[in-house]
């Protein structure tokens, strides 16, 4: 069964832990094996590169790493960054922010 969170792919997100606190970034990838989330521009991490054909270059690459998806928290455009609720719209469940009550 997989795993579901209440983070998605594209939400932005504000780190609220670790060495990138207060950092925001848009989610691009969610692994749920690991719980982690991958925040563009945040957790940026040197990574030895092997040279793999004559015109692609080896050498050191800044990849940006996992990060554990509780160590993140959603940002409302109104209130920052807030936990996310729920509500039942017809037969459609909307995100919806825990603070102000605006869609997200």
């Amino acid at each position: 069964m997989e795993k579901k969170f209440k983070i998605h792919k594209d939400d932005t997100v504000q780190v609220i832990a670790g060495k990138d606190k207060g950092k925001r970034g848009t989610v691009v990838r969610i692994l749920p094996k690991k719980d982690a989330v991958i925040v563009s521009g945040v957790n940026i991490v040197k990574k030895a590169m092997r040279k793999k054909s004559q015109q692609d270059q080896g050498g050191i690459a800044e990849i940006e790493a996992p990060l554990n998806i509780s160590n993140v928290a959603i940002v409302c455009k109104k209130c920052g960054p807030t936990k996310i609720g729920y509500k039942i719209d017809g037969d459609k469940k909307i995100r919806v922010c825990r603070k102000c009550g605006d869609v997200l």
